[in-house]
């Protein structure tokens, strides 16, 4: 623990320029928690809120058929797999981003999320006033381009737990 707390202090000697990626990491992991938070005390994952979404939005979506298919056959049957797999890795993103541990696997669960996301709203995004759980295109891009960049930069190694372990066991994931 002892060394946990050295390797702390010195991110921000030697990562301190990153101090408002660290930030911006912390206020989307917020945000992330906030909205796992909010799925398992909500009635989200037992009613199937994510099906009628889904159900209702699909005949104005620009989707590729593919993915049409896959929603109709495989996620509206699902919805209630599919909906605690959302509010999990949720969690797990933001748990991740708040304490700086695993910053980049949690980063690629967000592409992975904001993907899915901009699969199910389309390429052309949302015709009309109504959009999938009342997201657009383009918040679900920069969501995507902020995963990205805080997956590139490993922005764990600041104000996070990442540097501790990138300093002693250098690889991929720090």
């Amino acid at each position: 623990m002892d060394l946990m707390m050295v390797a702390f202090v010195e991110s921000f000697k030697y990562v301190g320029h990153l101090i408002p990626v660290a930030c911006l990491r912390i206020f989307l992991g917020g945000y992330y928690l906030k909205h796992a938070i909010a799925s398992f005390q909500s009635d989200f994952l037992v009613k199937a809120y994510l099906a009628e979404d889904i159900r209702n939005h699909l005949p104005q979506s620009t989707a590729p058929e593919w993915f049409r298919w896959f929603l109709e056959n495989a996620v509206i049957p699902n919805w209630q797999v599919f909906a605690i797999s959302l509010a999990v890795a949720q969690l797990f993103i933001g748990a991740s981003y708040v304490i700086g541990y695993l910053v980049r696997p949690a980063a690629i669960a967000g592409v992975v999320l904001s993907m899915g996301l901009m699969g199910a709203i389309g390429v052309g995004g949302v015709h009309g006033s109504g959009n999938l759980i009342g997201i657009s295109l383009q918040a679900t891009t920069f969501m995507l381009v902020l995963h990205l960049i805080l997956g590139w930069i490993g922005a764990g190694r600041c104000l996070g737990l990442d540097y501790y372990f990138y300093k002693r066991h250098r690889g991929f994931w720090w």
